[in-house]
């Protein structure tokens, strides 16, 4: 009697290989060995620029099959080419001027000096003593990211925060290639290309000193171990996840989107995902250095978006992406996702529901990215995510000789074209990013003027992790998001508004008398503040260099 022969599974087949063949039959078995992993070596010298991240690595794709040392050599190999070009296209990316890229970097890179400084304590926050991050109910939204930042604070910091952020995306990048390895995707090297400079404001974000670079590696990670229905170490990825990063949710529409491709490929439910991902963010959310702390913060953001009722400029990452600048800056992903729509063919999902599982991921981000500019850098993986899949799963849909003498050359050239102009942009914008060392003069005035951990009154609360970068000498009033300041105290976030709007005629008693402070530190572009604040005769002028001044209350 005949044995069917059953697919290869994607772990065992990865990187070209092969299932073994035993000798004495023709049916294909999987020879196992105890203790023995796949892809250790590829976890720990790939990604072992960081052990913390090795060890997670390992622990999330350790599996009891037997793979022979050559297949392990071209894995090393690939994994490590992929990793490489892609650390050094982001170190070129990074690299096009001296500032550290993303404003919120500045408050990162500081405070994770303070960590290292202060452990095994946790120091405590006193910067921002009016919002809802005071120090009674601060919360490190971000603290295992802070403890991976480190290592990149033990010398000049401005250049530690430059080069963690493109070791870190090169991380992401990596692990989202090694999907596309894990499955034996064809041309991935193609679609690693895609990845990686087929979007400027994806290479632009990524090359911010902040966590979600790290949180994509995780959420790539998370794709695998669903798809794979390892539910056991997803439950360990989404706790590290809550630790990392406060958008640890993302993983929880990770379980919900397989539940949804499940039924839809299927028809029937299968809720074991979510059940794993949620016990996994509520023990990262218990068992944390935080508790219950960051409880009651998750309750304050939920009630400053769906209870606010006060107009408010938050940061621009907020706001939705200009139309055409959204497609003129991602037309390869435009292209490539609306190409695999077009191909999608869902009468095949029965048999394998990968394409349609990240076909519903790039959906979902694609939404988030039209009404929110911030998750930009989640929609270009995940599409060309769901292209690749699509296409490897859809099969050649040209005939042999015209895919390899055309298809293939044209779509390289297409890519290379509107790479090099993407990176350029990318560049060039980085290049135009304020001067690193802009509020320095003020920041070092104050710390010598003033009394240690006195009030002072910053006109633009987006300046607040430069001030604090430069001065931990005194406290602020806004920073980080004004929406804290706001949820703490709306009638005193109203005064600061119309105050910094420069709608009040005598800011200056009103600084005293309600904030506390004699001393104001303001951008030299705060034009409507400083334009009112001279013909009110309130104040008068400490310290004033090319970008910032500092005005004490008369």
């Amino acid at each position: 009697m005949g044995c069917s022969r059953r697919a290869p599974s994607p772990l065992s087949t990865a990187l070209h290989g092969r299932l073994a063949y035993a000798p004495s039959t023709k049916c294909c078995t999987v020879q196992r060995k105890p203790n023995s992993f796949a892809f250790v070596d590829v976890g720990v010298y790939v990604f072992g620029f960081c052990e913390i991240k090795a060890h997670i690595v390992i622990l999330l794709l350790k599996k009891q099959v037997h793979v022979t040392p050559r297949i392990r050599h071209l894995s090393l190999l690939e994994c490590t080419a992929a990793f490489l070009v892609c650390f050094c296209l982001m170190l070129w990316v990074q690299f096009a001027g001296p500032a550290i890229v993303g404003n919120d970097a500045y408050y990162h890179i500081r405070w994770s000096r303070m960590l290292w400084t202060s452990a095994p304590r946790l120091p405590a926050f006193t910067w921002l003593p009016l919002t809802i991050l005071r120090a009674p109910a601060f919360v490190d939204q971000h603290f295992l990211f802070h403890v991976l930042l480190m290592p990149f604070t033990l010398g000049d910091l401005r250049l530690g925060a430059k080069l963690a952020a493109p070791l870190f995306s090169a991380f992401a990048l990596a692990c989202v290639f090694l999907l596309l390895v894990m499955y034996r995707i064809r041309h991935r090297w193609l679609w690693l290309l895609a990845l990686a400079v087929g979007s400027e404001p994806f290479l632009y974000r990524m090359s911010m000193t902040r966590a979600p670079s790290l949180s994509l590696a995780l959420l790539a990670l998370g794709a695998y171990l669903i798809l794979e229905h390892r539910f056991v170490p997803l439950v360990v990825l989404t706790f590290i996840f809550v630790w990392l990063y406060n958008l640890f949710p993302l993983i929880l529409i990770f379980a919900a989107a397989h539940t949804l491709t499940v039924w839809l490929s299927q028809r029937r439910l299968d809720f074991t995902a979510i059940y794993a991902t949620a016990a996994g963010a509520t023990l990262g959310l218990i068992i944390n250095p935080y508790f219950p702390k960051d409880l009651v913060l998750i309750f304050n953001h939920v009630h400053m978006l769906l209870a606010e009722k006060t107009a408010i400029d938050v940061g621009g990452e907020w706001y939705p992406y200009d139309t055409w600048e959204m497609l003129t800056g991602n037309v390869v992903v435009c292209a490539l996702f609306f190409a695999a729509l077009l191909v999608l063919d869902l009468r095949k999902r029965l048999q394998d529901h990968k394409p349609l599982f990240f076909l519903i991921l790039a959906t979902i981000f694609l939404l988030m990215s039209l009404r929110w500019g911030r998750f930009i850098e989640y929609w270009p993986p995940f599409a060309v995510l769901s292209t690749a899949f699509t296409f490897d799963s859809e099969g050649p849909l040209l005939p042999e000789g015209i895919r390899l003498q055309f298809g293939k050359a044209a779509l390289v050239t297409v890519l290379g074209v509107i790479g090099i102009l993407n990176i350029r942009g990318a560049r060039v914008e980085i290049r135009h990013i304020r001067d690193p060392f802009a509020m320095r003069g003020a920041s070092t005035w104050l710390a010598a003027h003033t009394p240690a951990g006195s009030m002072v009154f910053n006109t633009d609360w987006v300046a607040f992790p430069e001030l604090f970068y430069y001065n931990e000498h005194n406290v602020y009033v806004a920073g980080l998001d004004p929406r804290y300041l706001l949820d703490a105290q709306p009638e005193l976030w109203k005064l600061y508004d119309n105050i910094t709007e420069g709608t009040e005629k005598h800011p200056g008693p009103i600084i005293r008398e309600r904030f506390g402070t004699e001393y104001v530190v303001a951008r030299n572009d705060s034009s409507d503040f400083l334009n009112e604040a001279k013909d009110s005769g309130d104040f008068e002028t400490a310290y004033k260099d090319k970008y910032a001044s500092v005005l004490r209350v008369k």
